[in-house]
């Protein structure tokens, strides 16, 4: 997607040095949209990958980024979530349409607003399915995120506190079962790392899936 030769000044690489990595990675866009999965477990840093390569991408094409933590129904709504994500949001862009869906309200625990994401030049969809056997065929390109769980549980928990605690071990258990049938790992285009220790706990938007 970016030409390994191509140069960048000291201040972008050293902003978004992972983002700028995994760019490299990343096949040059055959067709509009053209969208990039970015799967990995609660805490391994898929959100701050995604800003990075977003921030990276945008330079010079359009981008826009779907969260799927908007669109699970709450903390035990991983595979209803994961389908909504397929049907909502995948298949519209496939097919170049603007995919209208309806975000979660985490707050009130309940549907919340309408929204639209673009069937921009680049789509990155990223969050814990992303990459799912049923979205892999409507993706053009997908990553996992991979970090231990100590430290993922170490960023999720310095990231949202006792907001997310209580719901840990729910929300892993959801995690297992999904990977237990689809090792998306294994799947995908590119394996990349998540944050190294020193950087573990920079700060994520979201409610801690990420």
């Amino acid at each position: 997607m970016i030409d390994p030769e191509e140069n960048f000044d000291d201040a972008l690489f050293a902003a978004y040095p992972e983002g700028v990595n995994l760019a490299r990675l990343l096949p040059v866009p055959t067709q509009r949209p053209f969208i990039i999965g970015i799967d990995g477990r609660s805490g391994a840093g898929k959100t701050t990958l995604t800003a990075q390569l977003a921030a990276v991408l945008d330079r010079r094409h359009d981008v826009t980024v779907f969260h799927l933590e908007d669109i699970y129904p709450g903390w035990n709504g991983l595979e209803e979530g994961i389908d909504q994500y397929v049907n909502e949001v995948l298949k519209p862009l496939r097919k170049g349409q603007d995919a209208h869906w309806t975000a979660w309200d985490w707050l009130t625990n309940e549907p919340g607003t309408p929204r639209l994401t673009r069937a921009a030049e680049i789509v990155l969809v990223e969050g814990v399915g992303a990459c799912n056997q049923l979205a892999r065929p409507l993706l053009d390109s997908s990553v996992w995120v991979e970090l231990p769980a100590a430290l993922r549980k170490m960023r999720a928990l310095e990231r949202d506190g006792r907001s997310y605690e209580k719901f840990w071990d729910m929300w892993a258990e959801q995690e297992q079962a999904y990977l237990s049938e689809d090792p998306v790992w294994e799947n995908a285009d590119v394996l990349h790392p998540g944050p190294a220790p020193e950087s573990a706990t920079s700060s994520e938007d979201g409610r801690g899936q990420s």
